[in-house]
C-alpha cells in the first residue's frame, strides 16, 4: 500500500487562480490550482517569467512543465491524496518565489552562457566583500571551447605582460649567454641576503650583516648547482649557438649566474656595512 499526505485540495478559498485573467481562463490545467501545489504570488512570477506561447505546452525542462504534471493529476474533482513520493517530488522540483528569476535575470543568464560558449567572459575586478563587473569581455578561449592550449588570459597574453617578460634578462633578444647569467645573478645575489639580515636569528647582532652574506652565498650556490644539474640532463638548447653541443649556452648562463650572485651578495654587504645603522 502507499503511504498517503492528505493535502486540502477540496476546501473553499484554497483555490489560487480564479478566472480573471482571458488568458489563463483558456488554459485548463491552470483552473483551481490548488494552494497546496503552488503559491499564487509564485504562480503569478512563474507564468511572467515564461514566454505566453509556452504556458499550454511547457517544454519538459520548466518549472511550469512541472506544475501541470502535478495539477492534471491533483486537485478538486480529481485525486485528492499524494503518495509520499510525488509529495517529494513536489517540494522539490517547484520552486518558491526567490527561487524564480524575473525576466531580467533570465537575460543576464541567457547572455552570460553565450559568452561563455563562444569563449568569452566578462571581465570583473575583485574585492574585500565580493567583485564588480567593468564591462569588459574577455576573449578567454580559441574557436574551438574545448582546446586547452587556446586558453587566453591577461597575465599571459595581454600586451603589458608579453612586453615586461620580453624585458627579462632570459628572453631579451640580442644577449649573450654570460650577459643572462651575470645580470640575473645579480639580481638575485643583491635581494636575498636582506630577508636573512633583516629577519634571520642574529638580527640584533653585528655579525648580522655578515650572517645574511654567507646565506644568500649559500643559497646562489645551491641554485647554481641545480641548474647544472638541470644543463646536464635535460639539456636544453634555447641558448647554444651552430656548432654548440647541446645545453652549452645555457651552462654558461648558469656559471655566469653563479658569479653575478655573489658579486650582487657581496654588493649588497658592502652597502649595509657602510650605510647599515
Amino acid at each position: 500500500s502507499r503511504v498517503s499526505c492528505k493535502a486540502s485540495f477540496e476546501q473553499p478559498g484554497s483555490l489560487v487562480v480564479k478566472e480573471k485573467d482571458t488568458d489563463i481562463s483558456k488554459i485548463a490545467y491552470l483552473q483551481d490550482v490548488p494552494r497546496t501545489i503552488i503559491e499564487k504570488d509564485t504562480l503569478e512570477k512563474l507564468l511572467k517569467v515564461t514566454p505566453r506561447d509556452q504556458w499550454e505546452d511547457p517544454p519538459e525542462d520548466t518549472y511550469l512543465y512541472t506544475l501541470k504534471t502535478f495539477a492534471e493529476v491533483y486537485g478538486p474533482g480529481k485525486a485528492t491524496k499524494m503518495g509520499w513520493w510525488d509529495y517529494f517530488r513536489l517540494k522539490v522540483d517547484l520552486p518558491d518565489t526567490a527561487e524564480l528569476q524575473d525576466e531580467e535575470d533570465a537575460l543576464y543568464v541567457s547572455e552570460y552562457y553565450r559568452l561563455m560558449m563562444e569563449g568569452k567572459v566578462p571581465f570583473a575586478v575583485p574585492g574585500p566583500a565580493g567583485y564588480w563587473y567593468t564591462g569588459a569581455i574577455i576573449q578567454w578561449k580559441g574557436k574551438e571551447p574545448f582546446a586547452g592550449d587556446q586558453v587566453q588570459t591577461l597575465l599571459e597574453n595581454g600586451r603589458w605582460s608579453k612586453q615586461f617578460l620580453s624585458n627579462l634578462a632570459f628572453y631579451r633578444e640580442g644577449l649573450k649567454p654570460w650577459q643572462r647569467g651575470l645580470e640575473i645573478g645579480m639580481a638575485h645575489g643583491y635581494f636575498l641576503i636582506g630577508p636573512f639580515t633583516s629577519l634571520g636569528p642574529l638580527r640584533n647582532t653585528p655579525e648580522a650583516a655578515t650572517v645574511g652574506l654567507l646565506c644568500g652565498c649559500a643559497i646562489v650556490g645551491i641554485v647554481s648547482v641545480g641548474g647544472l644539474i638541470f644543463g646536464s640532463t635535460i639539456k636544453p638548447t634555447r641558448f647554444d649557438k651552430p656548432g654548440d653541443k647541446p645545453a652549452a649556452g645555457f651552462i654558461e648562463m648558469i656559471n655566469w649566474h653563479a658569479i653575478g650572485g655573489l658579486g650582487g651578495a657581496g654588493f649588497a654587504h658592502a652597502l649595509i656595512t657602510i650605510f647599515g645603522s
